[in-house]
């Protein structure tokens, strides 16, 4: 009978191991899921508004104001002279959002405004010295200018502060190769 007793004693003992090993596994699992939903959320805003904004009301879908989105949206049909006048409303509510900044570069420089262009992505940089976008179409600009040293120096800041497959350092090193060639 003592056999018996220590035998099931044993077996309620091993499953009792055998839930508390379940229930740890469990917990385990939803900390690893809490963690990537926390990380691809902040990956989904520093992708929408990198420019330091506190996100007030006016920030409604993607983390991006309205003037942003209609301004994004503009740049992508080229209408760069209507998106100049959104990215402006951004920067006089938000002036320390680097994506409006980098916008208003992109968009003065393919206007051939290269002075606007040149000091809307020095103020990009400042409020963001590794700002991807900015360090990109600042050296595709210092290209236009013939400031090849320049480009060249900013292709050296984008692979630093780029942690791996950079689009930015792939396209800015394509066209300075493309500009050597020209020359």
């Amino acid at each position: 009978m003592a056999r018996r007793s220590i035998s099931f004693a044993r077996i309620v003992f091993a499953n009792i191991e055998d839930i508390r090993l379940r229930v740890m596994i469990s917990f385990g699992m939803v900390a690893i899921l809490a963690l990537i939903v926390t990380s691809v959320s902040s990956v989904a805003l520093a992708a929408g508004s990198g420019g330091g904004s506190d996100g007030g009301d006016k920030y409604k879908s993607y983390g991006l104001s309205v003037e942003m989105r209609k301004a994004t949206a503009l740049v992508k049909q080229k209408a760069y002279s209507e998106a100049l006048a959104y990215l402006q409303k951004e920067v006089g509510v938000d002036p320390r959002n680097a994506d409006a900044w980098n916008l208003i570069g992109f968009s003065s420089r393919k206007l051939g405004d290269y002075v606007t262009s040149e000091a809307a992505y020095d103020k990009a940089l400042a409020i963001n010295p590794n700002h991807k976008g900015a360090l990109e179409y600042k050296g595709e600009l210092y290209l236009t200018l013939g400031n090849l040293a320049g480009a060249e120096e900013l292709l050296e800041r984008l692979r630093k502060s780029c942690s791996f497959n950079c689009s930015e350092v792939k396209v800015l090193k394509d066209a300075i190769t493309a500009y050597k060639k020209a020359q």
